[in-house]
Order: C-alpha cells, then structure tokens, then sequence
C-alpha cells in the first residue's frame, strides 16, 4: 500500500506543473477611460460634499445657470455662493427677492398667497437685505462662510485640476501629438523637430514635467516604433539647443562617441 502511494506521489510530482493564471493587460485606451472618469467621479464626489456642507449652514436651494451652480440661502443677508465648472467659487450679495406674505424665500407656501402683493402691500413681499447690510457685517459674514467651507472648496479645487491635469494628459496631448505625427504632408524630419518643441515648451513645475513625461512615452511608443524615428546625432542637436533645463532622454539612444583626434 505505501509503495502504491509513493508512485502515485512521484507521478504527481514528474506532471507538468499547471499554468500560471493569464494576465491581464490594460491597452492604453483602456488605462485613459478609466482616468478620465474616475477624475470625474472625484470631482462630482468633492462637489456633493460642498453641497451637503452649504446645506448645513443654510444653502437648502442650488440654481444651475450655464457653466456654474448658484447656492441661495435662506437668510437674505447671506451671499449667493456661485460654484464654477472649473473650481473658482465667488461670493455674492444677494439680490432683492420676492415671495409671498410669511413665508421665507425657500418655503414659497401657497401661489394665492401671491394676492396679497399688490402694489399697497408690496414691502411685505420683498426682501431687500443683501442690499441693506454693512460692509463691515457683510465681510465678516463672508468671512465666517469661506472659513467654515474651506475645506471643501480646497477638495472641489485639487479634484478639478486633478481632473483636466488627467484629460491633458492622457486624452488632448496624445490626440494632438498623433495628428501631427500622421500629417504625411510635413516632412518626418520637420514633424520631429515640431514634436521636440512641443516637449521643449512645457513649463518645468510638476504639470508641466507630468506633460513632458507624456510626450517621451508618445516620442518612444510611436515615434521611435516607426520608420523615422530620432537617431542619436539628431536628438543630440536637439538638446544642444533646447531652452528646458533637462534634456530629452530616450532608452536606446546615446550621443555619438567623438571621433578620435587624428595622430600626427
């Protein structure tokens, strides 16, 4: 009996071992769908919390108006809070408002209430203080607001720069990169040169190197994969001219060695 299951234990162990589980690659369409849209889910994510905080201080109504979202509280001192698309928040007075007799602005009651604003009875209709509070009053107000949401503006900011940082890079500067690169009516030699300038021209600070890395990895996936890629001397010249602090480096090219001084 043991000798049966020390033969079958040495047959295990003489199989092939079985594959290792496939792996699983994302192409680069893939990778940039889904930054793209977890930028976005990070932006809507950081602007709902602005939403609930102005709730808690008294912003129960929002407005959408073009490009930009208008928060109204029910206080008619307080400013309008005006959430752009592209992050910048602003603070404003809030204008005179009707509504009808007993009511606040974001309970607007009965419309038949709106029978007792005629003309002789019209102040009990509109409220005019966004017009009638101090300068001093209604900096501090400001003040107290832009303190108790700064944390949540700071997250509606950095979600949105993160946000068009992405579609920058992986989305319009690949985009435009090809349609130079395809351009069959410009010389390879010219669309080189144009695409190094293009690198050259980023501005050195953590975006701009966010963008240069982009276009490198652009220069070695398709220009470098093709035909007429850079040769070493070429990218040498480059370089040599460049106005950036650090050169274009490519994996696999290296500056021609210099030719060896002739023996006299």
């Amino acid at each position: 009996m043991q000798a049966i299951m020390l033969l079958v234990l040495a047959l295990a162990l003489a199989a092939d071992p079985p594959p290792p589980p496939e792996a699983v690659v994302l192409g680069d369409e893939e990778v940039d769908e889904t930054v793209l849209v977890t930028g976005e889910l990070e932006v809507k994510k950081a602007r709902d919390e602005l939403t609930l905080k102005l709730r808690s201080e008294g912003y129960k109504r929002a407005e959408r108006h073009g490009d930009y979202t208008v928060y109204k509280s029910e206080i008619a001192y307080h400013p309008q809070v005006w959430l752009h698309d592209d992050g910048w928040v602003s603070l404003r007075r809030q204008p005179p408002r009707i509504h009808s007799p007993g009511h606040a602005f974001a309970d607007q009651g009965s419309p038949l209430n709106y029978l007792w604003c005629v003309p002789t009875l019209m102040t009990a209709c509109v409220s005019v203080g966004g017009w009638m509070i101090g300068p001093r009053k209604y900096t501090g107000i400001k003040g107290d607001l832009l303190d108790s949401t700064r944390t949540e503006v700071r997250k509606v900011n950095d979600a949105v720069v993160r946000q068009h940082l992405g579609q920058r890079l992986y989305k319009d500067i690949p985009g435009d990169l090809d349609k130079l690169w395809r351009d069959a009516g410009v010389a390879a030699e010219v669309r080189r040169r144009l695409i190094f300038v293009y690198w050259d021209s980023r501005v050195e600070n953590d975006a701009g190197y966010a963008a240069k890395k982009a276009i490198q990895s652009f220069i070695l996936g398709v220009v470098q994969a093709s035909p007429e890629p850079y040769t070493a001397a070429e990218l040498a010249s480059l370089n040599a001219d460049r106005t950036s602090e650090r050169p274009l480096v490519l994996a696999g090219l290296e500056a021609p060695a210099p030719s060896p001084a002739p023996t006299l």
